[in-house]
């Protein structure tokens, strides 16, 4: 059960290597990060094929609204200071209302991931969910640990 849990393991590491090796900034490569996501995941979780075949749906939904909810802020936010030219430069009305926006995407996205969670609970086990929020997170940190090492070799 353990040599088999390691094969799994050695073959994520060998195909996570082949995958990085391309740069992660090139859109041609957010479909084999978000495939190395889902083979991680899946991985980390134990997932079975009938879990997996209702899980990612959900899943990918959450991942799909949060991610524009987060890209939305950060443009609007983003544009704003920009306009002003610094955080500084903004008045205490408009920074006021840039963290009530911010204040309100996060509690959006705290309602999505509370019902990703009541969603999930019906398919895999409370214990499964924890460990997708831990391996969401070392996916996340192996990512950017290599993207890190990838701008360092380029000089950058």
């Amino acid at each position: 059960m353990k040599t088999n849990r390691m094969k799994k393991n050695l073959l994520f590491l060998i195909i996570f290597s082949i995958c990085t090796f391309s740069s992660i900034a090139q859109n041609k490569n957010r479909d084999r990060i978000k495939m190395l996501k889902i083979s991680y995941i899946s991985n980390a979780i134990d997932l079975t094929p009938n879990e997996a075949e209702k899980f990612w749906p959900i899943y990918n939904e959450f991942e799909k609204n949060t991610g524009q909810l987060k890209n939305q802020l950060e443009r609007g936010n983003f544009n704003s200071i920009k306009n002003a030219s610094s955080v500084d430069a903004l008045s205490d009305e408009k920074a006021e209302e840039l963290v009530s926006n911010m204040l309100t995407t996060e509690s959006e996205i705290a309602k999505a991931k509370n019902q990703l969670v009541k969603e999930l609970s019906s398919i895999i086990s409370f214990k499964k969910i924890l460990k997708l929020q831990k391996a969401e997170r070392d996916f996340n940190k192996r990512m950017l640990q290599e993207f890190g090492k990838r701008r360092r070799m380029n000089g950058q």
